[in-house]
């Protein structure tokens, strides 16, 4: 017997999605994007993608760090909410 995964089982097997604010002066923005998946691995690229910065650690807290070496600027973790969203699409 098959069994189809619900979507708040997809949702719970997510990994968690973050991004890292600098922050200065002049305003705030988004310098990267990081995926925590839970099991101690955590990967972070910039905002744009590409072959640019690319960070594998073991925490966003971690990863954070990185950031927070910046002194012209501040930097903070936002987590963003796990929700389901439905727009389903399948493919047989």
């Amino acid at each position: 017997m098959i069994h189809s995964m619900d979507d708040r089982e997809v949702v719970a097997e997510a990994p968690r999605l973050f991004a890292i604010v600098q922050e200065d002066a002049g305003g705030g923005w988004v310098a990267a994007w990081g995926l925590d998946f839970g099991d101690g691995s955590v990967e972070v690229m910039a905002p744009e993608g590409g072959p640019g910065l690319r960070i594998s650690t073991t925490s966003a807290e971690r990863a954070l760090w990185y950031f927070a070496i910046d002194k012209a600027a501040r930097a903070r973790l936002v987590w963003l909410g796990r929700e389901v969203v439905r727009e389903h699409q399948s493919v047989t």
